[in-house]
Order: structure tokens, then C-alpha cells, then sequence
């Protein structure tokens, strides 16, 4: 099967470390044509709603953050018009093993996937899964 490139993956993590190696992943994997990182959620929001017609296929979104977490991004993210939220898919990145916390991802219509970090080697299987891409 080939693969069906995605347009653009934003990823939003605080954490340098993580952007870092899950970008390298994304772009070695050309899995996407652009790739965009945010280190803060709410510079993310502000970036959908100036761009209603964006082309963000995929947001890889951390679940604790300082100033904005990601449960508060989703809660957000949802309200824009629908013009704003387009096809988005969201896959949830989490150090939180929690089932709790995945209950409450799967609640935002969204989220297609739930991810405990450290991420392993079947990253890119995981992404295409959340992201129903053929491999």
C-alpha cells in the first residue's frame, strides 16, 4: 500500500525534547508535507482562528502543560467554527498512563487516538492508525 501524505501536523509540547524527536520522525517519515510546533497551546488556538481555511490534518497535542493543558486546548479548539476545526484530527501525547484521562480525550469528537509517551518504534503505525492513512 502506499502511503497518503497528510497536508500539515502541528505538534503542541512544552517539551523541546519531545518536539524535537517526534518532528525528526515526522519529517524523515514524510508522512506530512509541512510540519508546524508550538510550545505554548494557547499560541496554537490563536493560530487556528486566524486561519480558517489552514490546511492541518493532524495536531499531536501533550495533555499537561503549563498556562494552557491540553484537555483546556480541546475545550477551546471545539468551540471555533467549523471552518476553524476543518478535518482536524487530533492524537492525544501523554506521560499519563491514566484511563481516566482517556475517557476523557475520547469525549471530544476530534480525538482519534490516545498515546502513553515515551513513544516506541511503532510511532509512525500508531500515527497512521489515529489518522486512518494506508500504509
Amino acid at each position: 500500500m502506499t502511503t497518503t501524505p497528510l497536508r500539515t501536523v502541528m505538534l503542541i509540547d512544552d517539551n523541546d525534547a519531545d518536539n524535537f524527536f517526534h518532528g525528526m520522525m515526522i519529517e524523515r517519515s514524510g508522512l506530512a508535507s509541512e510540519l508546524l510546533v508550538f510550545e505554548w497551546a494557547e499560541k496554537a488556538l490563536a493560530w487556528f482562528q486566524a486561519r480558517p481555511g489552514h490546511a492541518v490534518d493532524l495536531v499531536l497535542l501533550d495533555i499537561n502543560m503549563p498556562r494552557m493543558n491540553g484537555f483546556e486546548f480541546l475545550e477551546q479548539f471545539h468551540q471555533l467554527p467549523a471552518a476553524q476545526q476543518a478535518d482536524v484530527r487530533i492524537c492525544m501525547l501523554s506521560s499519563s498512563p491514566l484511563e481516566t484521562d482517556r475517557v476523557r480525550a475520547f469525549g471530544f469528537p476530534r480525538v482519534t487516538d490516545f498515546v502513553v509517551k515515551p513513544l516506541g518504534d511503532d510511532f509512525l503505525s500508531q500515527l497512521t492508525k489515529a489518522c486512518d492513512i494506508r500504509r
